[in-house]
């Protein structure tokens, strides 16, 4: 990465929050929820995961931000593969300590549980 760059970004990024403190304390306020939120989730937790913790889990993705109707996903992730089948590849992508491979592990086969 060209450091020139790195630190025109950083300037930017500076001079943003300084501008604009209370949205940026805010942002980070929500970031620091939002993690202490899904560290909360322990693979013996998400192994029992239910059908509404996992609606509240999905919704609270960052990315999950531009789907208006959140239970949609949740609804087809457990139709095409069964809760019990949802929660082991959950707690298997979250807690692994090998996930070089899940890339392509949850994109093929029937283990494609968590691509829609």
């Amino acid at each position: 990465m060209k450091s020139e760059l790195l630190s025109n970004h950083i300037k930017d990024y500076l001079a943003k929050q300084k501008a604009n403190p209370t949205a940026f304390n805010a942002d980070l306020k929500e970031r620091k929820d939002r993690s202490m939120y899904y560290q909360s989730w322990t693979v013996e937790r998400l192994r029992q995961i239910t059908e509404d913790d996992l609606a509240a889990f999905v919704s609270q993705l960052w990315a999950m931000r531009i789907w208006g109707n959140k239970q949609y996903v949740v609804d087809k992730l457990i139709e095409d593969h069964g809760l019990p089948k949802v929660r082991e590849e959950l707690a298997a992508l979250v807690w692994s300590d090998q996930p070089s491979g899940f890339p392509g592990r949850f994109r093929s086969g029937s283990a494609a549980v968590l691509v829609v």
